[in-house]
């Protein structure tokens, strides 16, 4: 087992091992949720960035007392651990208010810790706004001047923390590119090393990955595959692709692979400029796109046999998208497999059907 495979069974098995550790040391560690949360602050300001876990828990007791059932899981899972006590070693975590669940957990975990949640890590909401016209970049540059305030980032550790981030930004790129090229690594592999990367110390996982990244092991196919829809917990999905002989070489929407996302940040980016990007991004269920067009050219780029749309019961968001995509992936004679109304453990058929969409597949010679 390499060094980075090390560090992703010890982060999955444990995410919360290297941040607790850190806070035991005395340091600050700062929760967050999604891909449009400026982790940069959160290094800026001396902390540990931590990905919140939302693993399917077998159940959500204490969560099911407070959020109604349209909350999607992994906000759920989130709640279950903040009021189950795992987080109280986190001096705040952050909730994005692109995100219609995670914007809805943030009042809910607000009023209860006010109540009675007292040792609780602290919610704070990033206000950032998507939509394509000044007034929202503005509006987001004033929330994230208010979140670095809030959290004290230190202005002379900005250009550090910036390169530490896009520094990963090229990992996660060259892993795109491998993936998407004729024999890659497995994509339930890639989808546990997305997983597992903030859950680490960054300077470790990132010299682990780099080192993986030059040796790793690829594989040529019998089909390649792109998985769109909502985010699964784990990689049970790719390794339904895999046992089918097939191979999910890339996805789309909200996925662990997203975790971090081009364009790199000038190194001697403002706060302004950290705002700009994260605004930016394309890859948020409230992000104004035609989604359709990005699926339908992500497919041709990576040279897929077949697309995978994957929606759960929960999905408020994305569903809307399904008819168009449905309609330009069928215009470019990609054969697609969409799954809606599914379960976030996946324990409902979903992996039979993909291996027999798979097996129907006719891949590259």
């Amino acid at each position: 087992m390499s060094a980075l495979e090390q560090l992703v069974a010890n982060g999955l098995h444990d995410p919360l091992a290297a941040a607790r550790s850190h806070a035991q040391q005395g340091g600050r560690v700062i929760g967050f949720f999604g891909a449009e949360i400026p982790v940069e602050l959160i290094v800026a300001c001396g902390a540990f960035p931590l990905r919140l876990p939302s693993a399917a828990l077998p159940r959500f007791d204490s969560a099911d007392r407070y959020l109604e059932s349209s909350f999607m899981p992994e906000s759920r899972s989130i709640a279950e651990q903040y009021l189950q006590g795992a987080f109280n070693f986190l001096d705040s975590m952050i909730l994005p208010r692109s995100n219609d669940s995670a914007q809805r957990l943030y009042y809910y975990l607000s009023e209860l810790r006010s109540r009675e949640l007292r040792t609780a890590p602290i919610p704070l909401i990033y206000d950032l706004a998507k939509i394509a016209r000044a007034s929202s970049k503005e509006h987001s540059r004033a929330a994230t001047q208010r979140l670095a305030a809030e959290i004290r980032v230190v202005a002379d550790a900005l250009s550090g923390a910036i390169e530490q981030r896009n520094r990963r930004r090229r990992l996660f790129f060259k892993a795109a590119q491998m993936r998407r090229g004729a024999a890659g690594p497995l994509g339930s592999q890639m989808d546990r090393m997305f997983r597992a990367a903030d859950f680490c110390d960054a300077d470790t996982f990132d010299q682990a990955m780099s080192e993986w990244l030059r040796a790793a092991e690829c594989t040529r196919t019998k089909a390649r595959v792109l998985l769109v829809g909502s985010a699964p917990p784990d990689e049970r999905l790719h390794r339904a692709v895999e046992q089918a002989g097939g191979n999910i070489v890339a996805e789309s929407d909200a996925h662990a692979s997203s975790a971090v996302s081009q364009p790199e940040i000038s190194a001697n980016g403002s706060i302004d400029a950290i705002s700009d990007h994260y605004y930016a991004l394309l890859n948020s269920t409230r992000a104004f796109m035609d989604r359709a067009k990005v699926i339908r050219t992500l497919a041709l780029e990576a040279q897929v046999d077949g697309v995978i749309i994957w929606l759960i019961e929960e999905e408020d968001a994305l569903i809307w998208d399904l008819p168009a995509e449905l309609s330009a992936l069928q215009a470019s004679g990609i054969r697609t497999l969409h799954l809606t109304r599914r379960l976030w453990d996946v324990d409902d058929g979903t992996q039979q059907e993909i291996r027999q969409f798979i097996r129907s597949l006719e891949g590259p010679s």
